[in-house]
């Protein structure tokens, strides 16, 4: 289990390498509203897989579905791209039920994400990460927040033909402002399409 230390370390860094990639897009003299009205949507699809770990965090036999859509747009006509991702619907299933009790959770988020390409055509290979703010139906087991947040980092590989798949990491946690917090982490599965 990660330290109460770690995690607050972990958001932060997620959180200003997101603000670091993209400060230059907020800088008057390169021609930020350019770039953000030649940028495009991206619809993703994913599923993802609890992992297992010791103790209350355990996540082993967790699964859960989303869909995001996103407006990703050139950071100052580098291999960075920037978007603002929203997360309507993210339905969570926790392994140990309690018979009495419906588990299922249903969360929305919506927040930042960063990514760089490999090329200057934003196709081929890329990585990702991304935070977001993240409300939930229900408490996530051994977690006493409705409040969390999701970060996730990952790579990906965007097709000629715009479709995309990727791999990531995800993390939803409240950053320890309730107790517990016993957070979720996660492998997902990711299948988009950009238009």
């Amino acid at each position: 289990m990660l330290s109460c230390s770690l995690r607050r370390k972990i958001i932060l860094f997620s959180t200003s390498l997101v603000l670091m990639l993209t400060s230059k897009a907020f800088s008057g003299d390169i021609g930020f509203f350019d770039d953000f009205e030649d940028g495009n949507w991206r619809s993703e699809s994913l599923v993802g897989y609890g992992l297992n770990s010791s103790g209350k965090s355990d996540r082993g036999g967790d699964y859960y579905f989303a869909t995001s859509l996103e407006y990703e747009w050139t950071v100052y006509k580098s291999h960075r791209r920037v978007g603002l991702r929203g997360y309507p619907a993210l339905i969570y299933f926790q392994d140990e039920n309690n018979k009495d009790k419906n588990d299922t959770i249903y969360a929305a988020a919506f927040g930042v994400v960063a990514r760089w390409y490999r090329n200057l055509s934003y196709k081929g290979l890329y990585c990702e990460i991304g935070v977001a703010p993240l409300w939930n139906s229900r408490l996530f087991r051994n977690n006493a927040a409705h409040w969390n947040a999701l970060t996730e980092f990952g790579g990906g590989y965007k097709f000629d033909n715009n479709w995309h798949v990727a791999l990531k990491f995800q993390h939803i946690s409240n950053g320890r402002t309730r107790s517990p917090n016993y957070g979720v982490n996660a492998l997902a599965l990711a299948l988009g399409y950009s238009f």
